[in-house]
């Protein structure tokens, strides 16, 4: 195994995967705002993808190429960026597992991303990377979307439909229980990853945009946001309103469930599928999401979730709930 690490907690786990693997090397990943100024300017100058290049580091291609003289069976690609660090000429079979088709996410950030500064730079990458990505997809022998739906995209825009299959995720319901509902708790719950853009549009969007609604309509309601690395922008929000929560990481998502009354995805931005609904889901939370947020999901208005899209029709289905 040849991964990533970011910082010593992602190093403490390669102990657990050594167990696992017959060997397992690691690349540091460094990010910060500088290094992202940096590959946003050589992108700007040079035409190339700002999120591959930013991903592109020599000591993987190294690591790479030490691990093609073991005559590997298979190349496993985990994310699109990795597929970077293969070679052409691979003396193997290549699977690229696509989490995303992850121009769209792009395309959508500059479509509906909260910063102007934001939107247009999406505008400026979304079509450097759809190219690229088309091509690796159709480099690979076997590409893995996680729904029918990413598959079509990459279908209907040129990779080979016998090399594309469609493999949902899932969650583990024996980990997963139901939690008791707490109605009157007046806690809205959102969780994910706070360092994915995504993530952070969708909680702001709901922060400024939904939750006064939701306050005008059911005075004494919360929103507790969970999720790990939280950006300043999100970590500020209990000074401007402290009935708003920002916990960061927690050990155990259940836990953090406990006293939530509704669990709320309010994305704007995404593709592939959002596991944190199957999670709340298998905890018999209920649901209040935008149609983004469910996408590749079997889910049905009224039944599994309530579905809104405009602000007004989200605090309304949030405050019934």
């Amino acid at each position: 195994m040849l991964t990533f690490i970011r910082g010593a907690h992602e190093a403490a786990d390669l102990g657990h995967l050594a167990g696992m693997c017959r060997s397992v090397d690691y690349a540091p990943m460094p990010r910060s705002k500088g290094l992202n100024a940096y590959h946003a300017a050589k992108s700007l100058l040079l035409g190339d993808s700002f999120i591959i290049s930013r991903d592109r580091q020599s000591k993987m291609h190294s690591l790479v190429s030490q691990g093609m003289l073991r005559t590997p069976d298979l190349i496993y690609a985990d994310h699109l960026q990795m597929l970077q660090y293969v070679p052409p000429n691979a003396p193997c079979p290549v699977l690229l597992d696509e989490h995303n088709v992850e121009w769209r996410i792009i395309e959508r950030m500059a479509a509906a991303g909260m910063r102007w500064a934001e939107r247009r730079f999406a505008a400026l990458e979304w079509p450097k990377l759809k190219a690229w990505e088309l091509n690796a997809c159709r480099r690979a022998d076997m590409v893995l979307s996680v729904t029918e739906g990413d598959r079509g995209i990459l279908v209907e825009n040129g990779v080979p439909a016998e090399r594309v299959k469609a493999l949902p995720i899932g969650v583990d319901t024996g980990f997963f229980r139901p939690v008791p509902l707490k109605k009157e708790s007046g806690i809205i719950l959102s969780f994910g990853t706070m360092s994915w853009p995504p993530n952070v549009d969708a909680v702001l969007y709901f922060a400024q945009s939904i939750y006064p609604l939701i306050r005008a309509r059911v005075p004494g309601v919360r929103f507790k946001v969970v999720g790990a690395n939280p950006p300043r922008e999100i970590r500020l929000l209990p000074l401007a309103d402290p009935s708003i929560e920002v916990t960061g990481f927690v050990e155990d998502i259940q836990d953090a469930a406990l006293d939530a009354a509704v669990f709320v995805v309010p994305l704007r931005i995404g593709s592939g599928m959002r596991v944190k609904i199957l999670s709340a889901m298998a905890m018999g939370l209920p649901i209040v999401t935008t149609h983004v947020g469910c996408e590749g999901i079997l889910m049905r208005h009224r039944e599994q979730a309530l579905i809104a899209e405009s602000p007004e029709e989200f605090a309304g289905s949030v405050a019934e709930l």
